[in-house]
């Protein structure tokens, strides 16, 4: 009798699962979701919401974001922490600025593996892509309804991917290239050394993960899931395990950013945008 319920249960699941991916095509969103909004949510603070998206926000958001304090648990938070931007500054990069430079020393925190440049260059890439979604945010807000089969769908982050995608982010912002297939990486990670300085690429993942996240259990330490991280979820990323050569970089630096910028817009699709804008609306919470 247990077996009997325990498939009926399955084929629920499944059924359901099946339902949400045609309703999800049917509204626009792409193959790519889990991977295009943990990527455009990750590092939201409650003062971004507010900026970007809505002035309704709050604390209590519901919008899960990577945890800033890399060495704690648990890895993912349920809500958008507030940041602490100085409010005395009138611009939006000069709050970003000085958040970054007051945890320049700060251990555990935010991108700790990043150079200075590269953690700048990463908060304004991500504040394009909050600007991006947030206009589109408010024209969506304007004909979805919250409570649409679309939206519960999309809320579903435990069958969709995006729960999985924002844990295996976690993994790949405290561990740089645990997921990039170099053993001298790698090894290093599996004997025990969890402070690997190297710089990811610009360049997109290669891979979409989804089908080998949904069967791999975030439900335990760091250190117990390293092994299961580095055999099962490689997805082929760029990397620079080489420190910088300031000099040799400044040299041609005016070709180098010209190729960063080009990263960088690719990674800005019009299939990010409208996935990150739906999952906002339909996540969002603004009810104090």
């Amino acid at each position: 009798m247990r077996i009997f319920f325990l498939v009926c249960l399955l084929g629920i699941v499944a059924a359901k699962k099946d339902k949400c991916y045609k309703t999800m095509r049917k509204g626009g969103i792409s193959d790519l979701f889990a991977k295009h909004v943990s990527h455009a949510i990750h590092s939201l603070t409650v003062e971004d919401l507010k900026m970007y998206f809505t002035k309704k926000a709050g604390e209590n958001n519901k919008i899960p974001v990577v945890n800033p304090m890399l060495r704690d648990q648990p890895r993912v938070l349920d809500n958008a922490p507030p940041s602490g931007y100085d409010e005395e500054f009138e611009t939006d990069g000069m709050k970003h600025f000085d958040l970054i430079m007051k945890g320049v020393n700060m251990e555990g925190w935010r991108l700790t593996a990043f150079e200075v440049l590269e953690r700048l260059s990463h908060v304004y890439h991500m504040s394009e892509i909050w600007v991006a979604a947030g206009k589109k945010y408010k024209k969506v807000a304007k004909r979805l309804d919250r409570n649409s089969d679309l939206c519960e769908c999309v809320r579903d982050t435990e069958s969709n991917g995006l729960a999985k995608y924002l844990e295996l982010t976690a993994f790949q912002i405290r561990y740089p290239g645990i997921t990039s297939g170099n053993k001298n990486i790698t090894d290093a990670y599996l004997g025990g050394f969890l402070d690997y300085h190297i710089s990811y690429g610009l360049q997109e993942r290669p891979k979409n993960l989804v089908e080998a996240l949904m069967d791999f259990d975030f439900n335990d330490t760091d250190e117990a899931l390293i092994p299961g991280v580095v055999d099962n979820l490689m997805d082929e990323a760029g990397f620079d395990a080489e420190p910088h050569d300031p000099y040799e970089e400044a040299l041609h630096s005016q070709e180098h950013w010209e190729w960063c910028v080009g990263e960088l817009k690719k990674l800005l699709t019009p299939e990010l945008v409208y996935d990150t804008a739906v999952f906002m609306h339909c996540q969002l919470n603004l009810e104090k």
